[in-house]
């Protein structure tokens, strides 16, 4: 039998793949943990292409039996307006002060 996941919980597991892939390589839970996820903005650090992101939202939401309509919108709609990293490399840039040597953490 296979446990279903809370709302809360599959953002988190969106969350977790989107850090992973973005630039730098971040581990969300270490994030929450330090405190450095109650910063405002915090997100605005790490880059993940929008159509990535796409990509991992539709893929943890199909694991979790959400294929599409409403809950799927849902899932997106609280991603893109909760903490995922920003889609705009330039905002990345900025928020690290035009510093970021392009290598993986």
């Amino acid at each position: 039998m296979k446990i279903r996941l809370t709302n809360e919980q599959i953002v988190l597991e969106i969350y977790r793949r989107m850090f992973k892939e973005a630039e730098p390589s971040a581990d969300i839970d270490k994030i929450i943990k330090s405190g450095e996820g109650k910063k405002r903005n915090f997100f605005m650090k790490y880059y993940l292409n929008e159509n990535k992101q796409e990509e991992i939202i539709k893929e943890v939401c199909e694991e979790n039996g959400i294929k599409k309509g409403f809950k799927l919108e849902a899932m997106r709609t609280e991603c893109f307006l909760g903490s995922a990293p920003t889609g705009i490399r330039e905002v990345m840039l900025k928020e690290r002060g035009g510093k970021y040597n392009g290598k993986r953490n």
